[in-house]
């Protein structure tokens, strides 16, 4: 589902295990694969991401959960994502 919105390489084919990591951010986050597919060009990278939004988002950090989004939200503002 990768689009021409994001200026960085993506990965194409992803190994099983990056596979079924798409498939839960699918189900957990969306269905635009264009951040996943950037940060899977570097396998350390991607895992640091993603064990960065499971404690963000999985209830095991001490930052209010409406701070993240709005922290979020704001990013992506100022770099004028779509998302």
């Amino acid at each position: 589902m990768a689009n021409d919105y994001g200026h960085l390489p993506k990965v194409e084919e992803l190994n099983e295990t990056n596979a079924d990591r798409l498939a839960t951010w699918y189900s957990k986050a969306y269905e635009d694969d264009n951040l996943f597919r950037t940060l899977a060009i570097d396998e350390t990278t991607l895992s640091m991401f993603l064990d960065w939004v499971g404690v963000m988002y999985g209830g095991d950090s001490e930052i209010d959960r409406h701070m993240v989004e709005l922290c979020r939200l704001r990013m992506a503002n100022q770099n004028e994502c779509f998302h």
